[in-house]
């Protein structure tokens, strides 16, 4: 790790300056840089928390997951305090909006020496937790040194990442086995992080935290919230193409058009990432198809047209209970497919196409017990929506199996939290601050 250091601190010094000079000239990723050198501004806790956690999240699925851990971990340590990082500005945006502001959220530190030393030092953390196999190897070793408690939460190993970490594993090897638990999703990840030279005894199968989803308080609050917001009568179809990534959203605008036009019909589009609404909007306006803005909406303008376009941070989720049929993005494109328990929770059966793979298991759990749908083409999909209108009780007995799949996997997120118990007690690193 010596050697590492030095070659990661030389090719710093020999770039860096570069790369301030081309952020100076061409203003690009100015936003942020203050975080990535380190300098992070925390407040004062108002009360001393039992216990500093450090969690990384590298992309919004991983925010997502975090969200549900830190609500077990808390339900038995509420004084503790939470420190979230992540490797995007759109994530770490979504994070301060979805965790509140009892948790500070920043970009991840450049893997660096120095840097890495400062924000650990500024942080001071018992225990620091990595969500879904996220290795700063660095990073890691300067925390191990440090002191704290290494956690690795929701790990996976896909077979393209472990191919690379076999060819490494002088490498890798030492990074895996700094980790004091490990909560591997599934026996192959554990099979893989053994392979790894992981430690057998602190290596536990947990299944996948992302599917441990439950629904918010006041849940028929929450759909009557919606209803009137966008003005939804009881028999309005309300379809919903969620997280779509480029090209879906080309391929499913004729399916929009002609669903939009239909009388009590609405259709919703949610693309994944909001820094693509501006070329969305465009195509949309190419087509001549009329729409409205989610945030138009909640501003208070009255929804005219039957096509809404959701331009807004965190709010598919609750959607989703307003939903009628739900087609998963990022599945009929290659981007593997994005959590389809979300809808699920509220009783939607789901609909995806063959690109899966990050949520297989599931997707396949879907469809064995009749409450997920696999499609191959958007002329498939526009079949399987015909055939729920017109079936309208086969849709309902749909989302109710899907439902019962989703409530059989809560309370993955309270076995992770105990991990996360269990690596702190172990440390016996309860500091004062």
């Amino acid at each position: 790790m010596i050697f590492y250091q030095l070659i990661i601190a030389l090719l710093f010094a020999l770039v860096f300056p570069l790369l301030l000079l081309y952020v100076f000239l061409s203003g690009r990723h100015r936003r942020g840089l203050a975080e990535r050198l380190g300098w992070y501004r925390l407040p004062q806790p108002d009360t001393v928390p039992s216990c500093r956690i450090w969690i990384h999240a590298a992309s919004i699925g991983e925010i997502n997951a975090a969200k549900i851990i830190i609500e077990h971990f808390r339900r038995k340590e509420p004084e503790s305090h939470f420190i979230l990082t992540t490797m995007t500005i759109h994530g770490r945006d979504f994070a301060r909006l979805q965790l509140g502001d009892d948790i500070c959220c920043f970009l991840a530190p450049l893997d660096i020496p120095l840097i890495t030393d400062v924000v650990i030092k500024r942080i001071n953390p018992d225990i620091y937790v990595c969500l879904e196999t996220e290795l700063w190897p660095l990073l890691i070793y300067k925390i191990k040194r440090f002191g704290a408690a290494l956690v690795l939460l929701n790990g996976r190993l896909s077979d393209r990442s472990i191919t690379r970490y076999r060819k490494l594993k002088f490498f890798f090897g030492p990074v895996i086995r700094n980790f004091d638990r490990i909560g591997a999703i599934s026996a192959i990840d554990r099979d893989r992080f053994l392979e790894l030279d992981a430690d057998p005894g602190r290596v536990t199968i947990t299944g996948n935290v992302k599917h441990d989803v439950i629904l918010p308080g006041r849940p028929d609050s929450i759909r009557n919230h919606w209803r009137n917001l966008l003005a939804l009568d009881p028999h309005t179809h309300l379809f919903a193409a969620a997280s779509t990534h480029a090209p879906e959203e080309t391929l499913l605008t004729p399916l929009l058009e002609r669903f939009s036009a239909i009388p009590d019909h609405l259709c919703l589009l949610a693309p994944r990432h909001l820094d693509r609404l501006g070329e969305i909007e465009q195509m949309l306006r190419q087509r001549k198809i009329s729409f409205d803005r989610l945030s138009d909406c909640k501003q208070g303008k009255k929804r005219c047209h039957r096509l809404l376009v959701v331009d807004t941070f965190g709010d598919l989720s609750e959607l989703f209970s307003v939903v009628s049929t739900v087609f998963m993005g990022g599945s009929l494109a290659d981007y593997g497919g994005h959590n389809p328990m979300e809808a699920a929770i509220w009783n939607k059966a789901v609909i995806f196409g063959p690109h899966m793979q990050d949520f297989d298991d599931e997707a396949r759990g879907l469809a064995e017990a009749g409450g997920g749908f696999l499609i191959h083409s958007v002329e498939k999909l526009e079949q399987l929506l015909q055939r729920f209108i017109d079936n309208p009780a086969e849709l309902a007995a749909a989302g109710t199996q899907a439902g019962e799949v989703a409530r059989k996997q809560q309370g993955i997120g309270e076995l992770q939290a105990a991990l996360m118990h269990q690596a702190i007690s172990a440390d016996k690193r309860h500091r004062s601050p």
